[in-house]
Parts: structure tokens; C-alpha cells; sequence
């Protein structure tokens, strides 16, 4: 789907908001661990993307799964500090995560998210030609990934939403923020710049096979949020985890999550046409 971008003027203001928003979260670098393999990938808008990948040692790798991180200073981190990646590793699959921009060494080019996503999944299909591409985003990474997925959902053969929320404006309520997040994400700016809701951009993904997990008693993601969510776009695969708040799904039952995962690559899997290498 194409996206309109803004005139000169709203490039401005997105990113000097993205600098200011990121203030709590820049500055943070660590080298990526030792199993895994550096790149730089460029964005579409020229942003820098810091990326590490790591391949799996199966015999016959049944796909790649791309992790997009949550707002924290950690950025791709989060995964390997929790162990993430192993597990999809252990499953068969490579796994490749990167830094949004703005996070680690990853530098500010433009203002769209989304592109980000789509830059690292190009890299991706260029480097394992015939290999499904699953799509893994948490919180703030699943939410550019859903806006990445209406501009364009052929790369991949499913992703999975993992405690996001369904608008900005449930998670910014607080300070200065909530008051920008509010004016940008109702403005002709909420699209271009992927602060409007989540459905506005999931009603569009028609044929791709899209999983929403959410922790029970997530604040950020109140039961009317999670009912809208099951009106609007139908055709999504709900999980619920009970006793979980924020980003703890995967925490507080790691078994159960990646069964989920798992069943559902299967199936994405199975509805997918194998296309030679």
C-alpha cells in the first residue's frame, strides 16, 4: 500500500520529535554477542541500521524469523539477554534482529518505522532465497511492524504481535508525551509516521496470517482494546496469557508461548507455496 509522505515541514517535526522521544533510550551500544554475525542495513529513508544475525545449525533450516525489539534502551538485545533467539535457533530457523532507528548504533534518517522493517526483511529474502520469513514483533516493534505490513506484506509468511499495544496513546499517558502523542497520532501526520492505531493498518493485511498476543492484565492493552481489536480485524489469531502484565507473556509461560509460536509458523507454513531457491 502506498504511504503519502509529509511535506518538508512534517519530515521536521517527526524527527525532531523522534530525537526528543528518544532521549531515555539513546546512547546504549553493546557489540552483538558472539554467536552472532554483525551487519549494517540502509533504510530507505538513509537511516543506519544496526542488525545481528545468527544461523541456525539444523541440517535443513525450515525459515527465518525476524525479531523487532520493544522500546527499551537495550533495543535487539532484549532477545539475546532473554534467550529468545535460542529458541527459535533450537526450532530450525535463523534468526536476524536489528536496532530500530535511534537505538544502539542505529543513526536517525527519517521518520517512518515501518521502513526500517521492510529495509531489514529485503536483506533478508536476499540472503535466504526460498526460506519462510516470520515476522516476531514486541510491543513497539510489533506495532511498526503491523504499519510495515500495510505498505507491504509480501516478504513474509506470518507475524506475530507480542504485547502490543493497540494505540500510542494507551502507552504514552503520562508527561509531555502523552500531550505530543495525542496531537500527532490524530493529525495527517498518524499515518506517514506510524502513530495511528494498529487496526487502521491490519484491516488491509488481507492474506497474510497475523497472531496478536496479550498478557491478561497488560495496562497497556485494556480488555475494550483487545474486543475492538477482535471486531476490526477479524481474521487475527487472539492469545490470551493469564497473569501476565507488560512484555511478561514469554516470562511467566515460556512454554506455552513458544508452543503457540511454533503451531502457528506450522500453519502458516502449510498454506504457503514452496518457492524454489
Amino acid at each position: 500500500m502506498p504511504i503519502a509522505t509529509p511535506g518538508w515541514p512534517g519530515v521536521a517535526i517527526c524527527r525532531l520529535f523522534i530525537r526528543v522521544m528518544f532521549r531515555q533510550v539513546q546512547g546504549w551500544k553493546r557489540d552483538v554477542p558472539a554467536h552472532a554475525a554483525a551487519f549494517v542495513e540502509v533504510s530507505r529513508d538513509g537511516s543506519r541500521l544496526e542488525g545481528a544475525s545468527v544461523r541456525t545449525t539444523a541440517m535443513q533450516p525450515r525459515g527465518v524469523v525476524m525479531l523487532c525489539h520493544p522500546f527499551l534502551k537495550y533495543g535487539m538485545h532484549y532477545f539475546f539477554e532473554n534467550k529468545l533467539d535460542q529458541a527459535f535457533l533450537d526450532q530450525g530457523y535463523h534468526v536476524v534482529a536489528f536496532n530500530f532507528k535511534g537505538f544502539g548504533r542505529s543513526t536517525i534518517g527519517g521518520h517512518a518505522f515501518a521502513d526500517d522493517v521492510l529495509a531489514i526483511a529485503r536483506r533478508v529474502t536476499q540472503d535466504n532465497p526460498g526460506l519462510p520469513v516470520h515476522l516476531v514483533g514486541c510491543s513497539f516493534g510489533g506495532y511498526h511492524l503491523a504499519h510495515a505490513l500495510a505498505r507491504d506484506a509480501t516478504p513474509f509468511t506470518s507475524a506475530v504481535l507480542d504485547s502490543v499495544p493497540v494505540s500510542v496513546r494507551s502507552y504514552f499517558t503520562r508527561g509531555p508525551l502523552r500531550h505530543a502523542m495525542r496531537w500527532i497520532s490524530g493529525s495527517r501526520l498518524a499515518v506517514p509516521t506510524g502513530t495511528c492505531a494498529i487496526d487502521h493498518s491490519l484491516q488491509s493485511v488481507r492474506h497474510l496470517p497475523v497472531a496478536y498476543f496479550y498478557g491478561l492484565n497488560d495496562p497497556f492493552i485494556p480488555a475494550a482494546s483487545v474486543a475492538g481489536l477482535k471486531r476490526d480485524c477479524g481474521t487475527l489469531h487472539m492469545v490470551g496469557f493469564e497473569g501476565c502484565r507488560h512484555l511478561e507473556n514469554h516470562k511467566n509461560h515460556r512454554d506455552r508461548y513458544f508452543e503457540e509460536i511454533f503451531a502457528f509458523f506450522n500453519r502458516a507454513e502449510a498454506q504457503t507455496p514452496v518457492v524454489p531457491a
